[in-house]
């Protein structure tokens, strides 16, 4: 059984079974840099690259069907039966495998967390020509949201409410910033997420008949009133500016969350959810 050989027949059987896209690999290797700046989001990211460790994480991976770019491994950690099966599933969807040392390793991942597994993945981004309206019919547009926390916290929301898409336009922020997908508990690889121009999404969304709801503190609306009947998109501002200007004089229609309090608004990711949630009573018929 493989979770019990030795170190080195370990090392020989993943050598053996994957020739040609196998290598052990040193601390000052390539894809150690490359999976240190993408666990610390210190490098551009052009490829949308995202790192994940631990056998969870990379079920989810798995279960979505994530393309898998490279796969590092500790094999001293592989000794459980769950890691090895994620192990096998990771290492045959991969373009290349890296073999490294445990002291490598723990400068990439989380000691104690990550059952020997670390791999870089594709984000698996969407556009708005992969959304098909009859099945996308609640959609969450996020106007320039800047911390990386609130935006994987709506992404986890959206999981919650079934909530059929995200847009994301005026970006501040990469999606594929770590606590992006650590706060939305992996949901980031389920609900197709778009990154558009403004303007882009404003004609789509008229094009293709979607009531746009602003959420804005000075409608006269409040959230609970609404029917969420039909297409809607729900438009989510920036924690500092609100929505953009260009989402007003569109035709748009406004909802608010009463604020009862001396504060005059909530945190971006606790509002979002709480429509979401209407939205979702409401169109199941519950209430």
């Amino acid at each position: 059984m493989f979770i019990k050989m030795s170190l080195e027949d370990k090392e020989r059987t993943i050598r053996d079974t994957y020739k040609g896209k196998c290598r052990m690999s040193g601390k000052n290797a390539a894809v150690i840099k490359h999976a240190k700046a993408l666990a610390n989001n210190t490098k551009s990211n052009p490829e949308k690259l995202v790192g994940v460790e631990g056998i969870w994480a990379s079920g989810l991976l798995i279960k979505y069907d994530v393309a898998i770019k490279s796969v590092i491994l500790d094999l001293e950690a592989i000794n459980t039966p769950d890691a090895y099966n994620i192990m096998t599933a990771l290492l045959e969807r991969a373009e290349e495998i890296h073999i490294v040392s445990s002291a490598t390793f723990k400068m990439i991942a989380e000691v104690g967390t990550s059952a020997g597994l670390f791999t870089i993945a594709k984000f698996p981004m969407s556009k708005l020509g992969y959304l098909n309206p009859k099945e996308h019919e609640v959609i969450v547009v996020l106007d320039g949201l800047e911390i990386p926390g609130n935006i994987g916290t709506i992404i986890r929301s959206c999981d919650g409410t079934d909530t059929d898409a995200i847009i994301i336009c005026n970006r501040k922020t990469r999606i594929t910033h770590p606590k992006i997908l650590r706060s939305s508990q992996g949901s980031c690889f389920k609900i197709p997420i778009v990154e558009e121009e403004t303007d882009h999404v404003i004609e789509w969304l008229k094009k293709n008949h979607y009531r746009i709801l602003l959420t804005d503190t000075d409608a006269e609306k409040f959230f609970y009133e609404e029917n969420y009947k039909g297409r809607i998109a729900i438009i989510m501002g920036s924690e500092r500016y609100g929505i953009s200007k260009d989402w007003y004089g569109i035709g748009a229609e406004a909802i608010k969350i009463p604020m009862y309090g001396d504060c005059d608004s909530l945190n971006v990711g606790i509002a979002a959810t709480l429509i979401l949630y209407e939205a979702a009573i409401r169109r199941s018929g519950a209430r």
